[in-house]
């Protein structure tokens, strides 16, 4: 036994397989350098390690537990713990714990878990004395004197964990040396790199290199700078605050309303656009320079400080997402640029993809790990479905395409734009703080959608930088919309202002008369809902060819097309039993308006597949089943026609309840269930097809599609 190697014995604790004589040699070995030789053998196989004890056990344990369980019992042991060995083995356990969790899937729990374990091992001198040796010069001979000069500076006693990673940990401690004759000492943060990452040679160069990259006084002061790096660790002040991912998980757990959702994704947005602006020495980014860019931009990776501003820390490409190395596809990975994970090279447009992410998450709850809008974004306002999806395109070439960036990306412009489209959206009912009114807005026959526009109409026009080129010709025909609406409830009303006044009843309409206002009414009522839900904001200018000009023709028609069923059915006495017709021709027009519309639109999404990663699949491009609305409502439209002839005929008898039945059809599905339910939702379906389209045509102008 006293000839066998150290890091045998140890190794052999870890595993359960020691002797109480061998449990005894650790605790009582305080020779730092074999320890600290067998220690950094061990961690740099570790995988072996954790895959050799699980292939092994039958029980299901993991490496990580059987860590845990040595230490354990090296703390039982006399003496055990103050032994120097207890501070190793908790790093061995602290670099598995972490190393494991990055192979699991994800879990919130299981990673507080880890991380309460993680701060446990804490605050205990003798894990600070085994960081120190193992990732110092003792660890690591190749270290320089400088950076052994600045790894002195730390005062390894002070240590205290406080956050994972992904190939890291971070601890936080302070300087080893006052900064001044009050005795005061500056708080710092430690990175160390876990085992095995540091052997990976890119990992190991771009740690060495990242204080000389980004700790130059001309690196932007809203970046976290480094003091000093080697191939295994970075040391830079402490910076207070909480990161951005602390901060939304903290407002997820409040259930948030869009409305708050709304309001802390246009703060995020500026706040984190403000940094990259700043990061880019306030210039357009041309190229893909490291020093101007983040290129790993996640909630973790921004701390906003007490202050409010963001600042930016871990800069720079995450090899290990990038070489594929088998690390579960979770957590931050999911903001990674296709083009940093695919081929570990940057573009200019990187960072923009990681805010779209990070915007869309504060949204909609998560992250869209599809890379696709989530339709809650699209349903909430089509003005912001549009930018950020303009955000989060697969290829670098085609994002951006509604932001003027020729000379290059400038941050400043892309907050403006952003700032712009959040003013647009609190414009939107479902902005709206209290629900009752959200909800209001959403049953009433116009949606307040007249007003809506009208405000971002006249946002539109005092905007100097950005122009709707759009939103006064949909202004117009929402305004049409509402005319006819008020039209037909002045042409259907049951009783006069007088009549209600003096409470009489004499002038109601009866037979033939009130057949032909109420169906009038209610046909009038699911017009205005649908126009103004649905198409007023969708529009297919900007497409060229035919088939789109004449879709946009049938979209605006509807604006319009309750009044010819008003007008002929309550023209005069002998017009009302024509009703059944004009609601016939109507739904016939509706029923051609919704193919016109949806199969426009599904042309357009079959186009942009090979083109534009953001196209939904195939049996998810239509909410709530719109691509049948077409065929039912011809299917209604025969309904109608039978009970009309039935009726004229003679042969249907019971008028009053065939009319019911029409009203109850007209109003509980076609305004209830279809509009002011999947309304919005198919308004946003829509929206993205036209969006895919007019993209589309700027890839084509380019030269890229």
């Amino acid at each position: 036994m006293p000839d066998e190697p150290f890091a045998d014995v140890l190794l052999a604790e870890l595993n359960g397989r020691t002797t109480p004589e061998g449990r005894r040699r650790l605790v009582e070995t305080v020779d730092e350098s074999v320890m600290t030789a067998a220690t950094v053998a061990i961690l740099r196989e570790i995988l072996d390690h954790i895959t050799d004890y699980d292939f092994e056990r039958t029980d299901n344990s993991k490496f990580s537990e059987a860590c845990r369980a040595a230490r354990r019992r090296l703390l039982d042991e006399p003496d055990g713990p103050t032994a120097p060995v207890i501070g190793f083995v908790s790093l061995i356990s602290l670099n598995v714990t972490l190393l494991t969790r990055r192979f699991e899937s994800p879990d919130a729990e299981k990673q507080r878990l880890a991380d309460l374990y993680a701060e446990s091992l804490f605050p205990a001198p003798a894990i600070g004395r085994a960081i120190e040796l193992v990732y110092g010069p003792l660890g690591h001979p190749a270290i320089s004197p400088d950076e052994a000069a600045f790894w002195s500076l730390v005062d390894f006693s002070s240590l205290r964990y406080h956050k994972a990673g992904t190939t890291s940990f971070i601890l936080r401690g302070m300087k080893r040396v006052p900064d001044n004759e009050a005795g005061s000492r500056s708080p710092l943060a430690v990175k160390c790199v876990l085992f095995p990452w540091n052997k990976l040679a890119a990992i190991s160069r771009a740690t060495d290199q990242y204080a000389q990259r980004y700790g130059d006084q001309s690196v932007s002061q809203q970046v976290v700078k480094p003091t000093a790096s080697s191939g295994q660790w970075v040391l830079m002040p402490f910076q207070e605050g909480r990161t951005l991912g602390e901060i939304l998980a903290e407002f997820e757990a409040g259930s948030p309303i869009m409305a708050a959702r709304i309001a802390m994704a246009e703060d995020v947005a500026h706040k984190i656009t403000t940094a990259l602006h700043e990061l880019a020495c306030r210039t357009p980014v041309v190229d893909a320079d490291p020093q101007r860019q983040h290129l790993d931009l996640s909630p973790n990776n921004v701390i906003i400080d007490p202050q409010g501003n963001a600042k930016l820390i871990d800069l720079g490409i995450n090899h290990l997402y990038s070489r594929q190395v088998g690390i579960a596809e979770h957590d931050d990975a999911v903001y990674v640029a296709p083009e940093i994970k695919n081929s570990k090279k940057a573009s200019k447009t990187a960072d923009v993809y990681s805010l779209g992410i990070i915007l869309m998450q504060i949204l909609a709850g998560a992250p869209p790990r599809d890379g696709r809008t989530p339709e809650i974004i699209w349903s909430t306002s089509p003005n912001l479905g549009r930018l950020l999806e303009d955000l989060i395109e697969e290829r670098p070439e085609c994002r951006l395409l509604a932001v003027p960036h020729a000379q290059g990306l400038a941050y400043d412009v892309l907050r403006r734009r952003l700032a712009f489209c959040f003013e647009l959206v609190h414009q939107e009912p479902v902005a709206e703080e209290k629900s009752f009114k959200h909800l209001a807005s959403r049953m009433a026959p116009t949606s307040r959608e007249f007003s809506t526009q009208f405000e971002q109409w006249r946002q539109w026009r005092d905007e100097s930088a950005f122009r709707g080129p759009h939103d006064r010709y949909l202004l117009f025909f929402t305004a049409l919309s509402s005319l006819a609406w008020w039209f037909i409830v002045s042409k259907t009303a049951l009783a006069t202002a007088g009549d209600i006044a003096v409470g009489e009843a004499e002038g109601l309409p009866t037979g033939s008369e009130l057949y032909a206002k109420v169906i009038a009414l209610s046909q009038g009522l699911v017009a205005a809902k649908f126009y103004q839900t649905v198409l007023a904001r969708v529009t297919t200018r900007g497409i060229p060819g035919l088939r789109a000009r004449c879709t946009e023709i049938a979209m605006r028609s509807m604006a319009l097309v309750a009044v010819p069923t008003t007008v002929l059915s309550t023209f005069s006495p002998d017009w009302y039993w024509v009703w059944p017709w004009t609601c016939t021709g109507g739904a016939v027009a509706v029923a051609l308006s919704n193919w016109a519309t949806w199969s426009t639109a599904n042309d357009l999404l079959q186009k942009s597949e090979d083109f534009l990663s953001t196209t939904p699949d195939a049996s998810r491009r239509f909410a709530r089943g719109y691509e049948q609305w077409w065929w039912t409502m011809l299917l209604y439209a025969v309904i109608i026609a039978t009970i009309g002839a039935g009726v004229q005929t003679g042969r249907l008898k019971d008028t009053p309840a065939y009319v019911f039945i029409l009203v109850v059809i007209t109003v509980g599905v076609h305004y209830g269930t279809k509009c002011v339910a999947a309304g919005p939702a198919v308004c946003g379906s829509i929206a993205r097809a036209f969006s895919a389209g007019q993209r589309l045509e700027i890839l084509r102008r380019r030269g890229i599609s």
